[in-house]
């Protein structure tokens, strides 16, 4: 632990980039005003979305005067990595947690993340979290108490409540030494590629059961709208993580992991059969073939559609894959 930390300090620093939500930030702001963590710093970053978020977010600040609350203003609209590092910059917890401006949190979440990381002397704590989804409520949470090295190379565990930022608090020095910055730029799996280094270089890593963050699953948010830009960013974002490995000594631990997301990256491909496409997804990550048949997000008929389309010739695998995709 970092035995100089600044006693006038906040014990957490929350920081929350804000984009087009002016349909969600009201009871974002509002969960996070009343948690029951008094020293708690807030953070909003304002990513340039041009609609009434700021506003709506002033009138929540005004109702709680005694909250230490920081609002920044990107200079332009530069994707929840930059606003993040800019509030990271700013911040003076002695750690620091992140939360989506269309999600809310229970009032008590960070006073029990923080007490535990206090009582543990941990670098990572997280918690368990809600998904809202068409009206429904799932319950997600971790399958271990601590951290271990196999969950990380697991890419069933890849994303989800391990590979979150937002349901977890990081030790700030820790956070700033160890940060790889691996997911700079990007706009596809930014929190993992956050969060594995850390993970690896953490000593001490806590997760907690209870179910404290409230993870909404919008329709219209960025991360669930299809573009080029993202299959390109999932594909970059695995180049860098595999160079990660390889430069630290974990590439033969990786190596599944790596495999399965040279698939993940570019399967989104196959939904949109195009010439353009077909020949982005046979020239992106050719040696991933042989991992096809062990893809287990894919039933048997997409593991066919998959290899046939990787081995056929060129017209015949794209009449193939437009007629699966009938």
């Amino acid at each position: 632990m970092d035995t100089q930390q600044n006693k006038d300090a906040p014990k957490v620093s929350v920081i929350v980039p804000f984009y087009k939500v002016e349909r969600y930030i009201e009871k974002c702001a509002s969960s996070l005003m009343q948690q029951t963590l008094e020293d708690l710093e807030l953070i909003f970053v304002d990513d340039c979305g041009g609609d009434a978020s700021a506003d709506i977010l002033q009138k929540v600040i005004e109702q709680y005067p005694n909250r230490d609350v920081k609002v920044l203003k990107m200079e332009q609209n530069s994707g929840v990595s930059a606003a993040r590092s800019c509030g990271i910059e700013i911040s003076h917890g002695e750690y620091i947690g992140f939360c989506d401006s269309d999600d809310w949190v229970e009032p008590e979440m960070y006073r029990i993340l923080y007490e535990a990381a206090i009582l543990h002397k941990a670098d990572i704590v997280g918690c368990g979290f809600v998904e809202h989804k068409e009206g429904r409520e799932t319950f997600i949470q971790f399958d271990e108490e601590e951290d271990k090295e196999e969950k990380v190379f697991s890419f069933n565990h890849f994303g989800s409540v391990y590979g979150a930022l937002w349901n977890k608090i990081v030790r700030r020095k820790f956070f700033i030494e160890h940060n790889e910055n691996l997911g700079k730029g990007l706009s596809m799996w930014e929190d993992s590629l956050t969060l594995i280094p850390l993970h690896l270089k953490s000593n001490k890593s806590v997760f907690l059961s209870p179910c404290l963050y409230h993870y909404n699953v919008n329709e219209n948010s960025n991360t669930m709208k299809f573009s080029m830009k993202k299959v390109n960013d999932s594909i970059e974002a695995t180049k860098r993580l595999e160079k990660f490995f390889q430069q630290n000594g974990y590439q033969s631990e990786a190596v599944s992991l790596i495999n399965f997301l040279k698939i993940n990256a570019k399967e989104v491909l196959l939904r949109f059969p195009t010439k353009e496409n077909l020949q982005m997804w046979r020239d992106t990550f050719p040696e991933s073939q042989s991992t096809i048949w062990k893809y287990p997000q894919w039933n048997m008929l997409l593991k066919l559609r998959a290899y046939l389309v990787s081995v056929l010739p060129f017209d015949l695998a794209l009449m193939v894959l437009r007629w699966m995709r009938k």
